[in-house]
């Protein structure tokens, strides 16, 4: 008769709690991006800026972004135009990939080599350093929401 009176009174006790110490644990958010997506996402960027496709290149990143602590959108837009204008053909490598996944944020840092073909003297350059990118998702789609990288050295 005890163990039944115990029971009753745990049981009781139980179900008269306030619903919020009641309620369940909620689970964690996934990861926003997987490692496929990201890279689908980079192979893309790629070829876009090899392609000199400014339309299609600043389609990934998102309105608020911004470029070396400072460059919003519209400066964004003026650099790239700039420089693929100066050039008559590009090739963008990566290197050495990094990616941390978060439930909010995605960061990719790597080495970058971009080889340049100038227009009319076609000489070349070459650029290379160290690039860090801010994914987020926005609509369902990936966008870079902050870039900085510099340039080490210039041929």
């Amino acid at each position: 008769m005890k163990i039944k009176s115990v029971i009753f009174i745990l049981f009781w006790m139980i179900s008269s709690l306030p619903p919020y110490l009641n309620a369940q644990i909620k689970p964690i958010p996934p990861l926003l991006a997987t490692k496929e997506e990201i890279n689908q996402f980079f192979t893309a960027y790629v070829d876009r800026y090899t392609q000199k496709d400014i339309d299609g290149f600043l389609s990934f990143f998102s309105l608020k972004a911004i470029q070396n602590q400072k460059d919003g959108l519209e400066e964004i837009r003026k650099n790239y135009t700039n420089f693929f204008n100066q050039s008559l053909a590009l090739r963008f490598q990566i290197e050495e990939m990094r990616q941390e996944i978060y439930q909010n944020a995605v960061e990719v840092k790597t080495r970058y080599v971009i080889n340049q073909v100038l227009r009319g003297d076609r000489k070349e350059r070459e650029w290379s350093g160290h690039i860090r990118w801010v994914l987020v998702k926005e609509d369902g789609a990936l966008k870079i929401l902050s870039l900085d990288y510099q340039h080490m050295k210039s041929l």
